[in-house]
Order: C-alpha cells, then structure tokens, then sequence
C-alpha cells in the first residue's frame, strides 16, 4: 500500500530577538520637497534628530541582524491640544515613519539592511513619553 508523504509545516511563535523603546518625536521619511536646481529635501525638519535617537538608543548588537525579521513599532505620538480623532489617524503616515525606523535599524547597525523586514506590525497611539516601541522577532 502506498501512503502520501505529509508535510506539517507548524509556524512556531519565537521570542523576541530585540525589543526596546527609542524615546523622541517619531518624524517620517519619504516625503520630499523641491528646493530648486533639481534638488529634494526631506520634508521633516524633526528626521535628523529621530534618526539621531534610534541610532543612539537601539541596543548594540555583535553582528547586524541578517535574516528575514518580523518588526512590530508602536508608535507613541505627542497629543494634540484639540485632536480630531481618539487615536492619532492624521500625519504624519505610518508607513513614512515606519520608512524611518528601518532605515535608523540599518543605520545603528540593529540589521544588515532593511530589505530584511519581511513583515511590519505597526500602529499609532497618543501617549507619554513619545517615542516607539519596537520589537524585532525572525520572521520564520
């Protein structure tokens, strides 16, 4: 009798690899302006100085992270005086402020590149201190 070869393929969950909070004012990247003579310019003046925190803060790692990862950033935003909506769903976009903080992972040296991060779990909160939340997990 001849029986079928069955694969079970079980997604186990892992443990984190890294997880740490980067405090600051996340500021997008990707949005740019036209400042004459063929020349863009990052549109947020606050980029320089967020870039500066998740370069500084995230932890030090031996070797760059070089395998497809899972990044999950919960982004703490400053609260408006007079917001329009319970949650921070206005500018700057998640995915520009994601944008961000993969390329201050790769720049800090947290990741070999940011074409590492196969999958992004995100999301926006008004909250104290400001800042993100970031977990780093092998995308398996």
């Amino acid at each position: 009798m001849h029986g079928r070869n069955r694969i079970h393929h079980h997604r186990q969950k892992s443990n984190p690899m890294i997880e740490f909070f980067i405090p600051g004012e996340p500021s997008p990247q990707g949005s740019k302006k036209h400042v004459g003579n063929g020349r863009l310019v990052e549109m947020s003046k606050k980029l320089p100085a967020w870039r500066k925190a998740i370069t500084t803060t995230a932890p030090p790692q031996p070797e760059p992270i070089d395998v497809p990862i899972k990044v999950t950033a919960r982004f703490f935003m400053p609260k408006p005086n007079k917001p329009m909506f319970d949650t921070p769903a206005t500018a700057p976009d998640l995915d520009k402020l994601c944008r961000a903080v993969g390329d201050g992972l790769e720049q800090a040296g947290v990741i070999k590149n940011d074409s590492r991060i196969t999958t992004w779990v995100a999301s926006k909160h008004f909250g104290t201190p400001t800042g993100v939340h970031i977990i780093i997990e092998e995308d398996q």
